[in-house]
Parts: structure tokens; C-alpha cells; sequence
């Protein structure tokens, strides 16, 4: 199952796909992001309809702890964060102030639109 960005705006589920996401960003030039401009920090992204288990909770573990710090996370032209989450959560575990950002001027199109069931 391919790994994907999703955001709800006005009822609907937009997903992006982030091998997509990627491509689209490989010719953005990276920047340093100070970890508390990212607005994530303070909401659920991982667990929002479904209850945050300990097994759910070490799972996220095992992808913070194994997630490559030296790729940037990936925000959208708003400045919200579209991938990267984990590698968001692994460096304010580390202490660190900033992490490495690319930043779309306009937000790509989404690979697919849900309405909410």
C-alpha cells in the first residue's frame, strides 16, 4: 500500500501520494524550518480515527526511530506539512531547533478526492 498525505477540507478527503509528492519536490531547493513553525506539532496526524494503542504508538516509534533525517520534509505552498512527520517528531526528540524543509510554491493537485462517508 503506497504511503500518502491526506488533509480534509470542506467534507472531503484529498489524498496525495507521496512517491508523487516527492517527484514533484525533487527540484526544490532545501531550507533550514524552525520546528516550532510547524503547525503539526500540536495536532493529531497520525491517529485521528482511531484510538493512539500502545501497539499503534510503537509502531509510529519503530518509523520515528527508522526514518532518515537527511531528507527534507516536505510542506505545502500554505506551509503545512504534506511529509515528514515522523522525521519532525525525530528531531525535537534529539533536541534539535530546525529540520531541513522544501516548500511547494502552489500546492500540487491531489492524486485523488473522497468524499466523507
Amino acid at each position: 500500500m503506497p504511503q500518502k498525505h491526506t488533509r480534509m477540507l470542506n467534507g472531503k478527503r484529498y489524498l496525495w501520494y507521496t512517491e508523487r509528492l516527492w517527484a514533484l519536490a525533487a527540484s526544490l531547493k532545501p531550507f533550514p524550518k524552525k520546528l516550532d513553525e510547524i503547525p503539526e506539532l500540536e495536532m493529531d496526524c497520525w491517529f485521528i480515527d482511531r484510538e493512539p494503542t500502545i501497539r499503534r504508538i510503537s509502531e509510529h516509534y519503530q518509523r520515528i526511530r527508522d526514518c532518515d533525517p537527511s531528507w527534507p520534509i516536505i510542506l505545502n505552498a500554505e506551509g503545512d506539512l504534506m511529509d515528514g512527520g515522523h522525521r519532525v517528531c525525530k528531531a525535537l526528540a534529539e533536541g534539535k531547533a530546525t529540520v531541513m524543509a522544501v516548500q511547494f510554491l502552489e500546492t500540487p493537485a491531489p492524486d485523488e478526492i473522497v468524499s466523507r462517508r
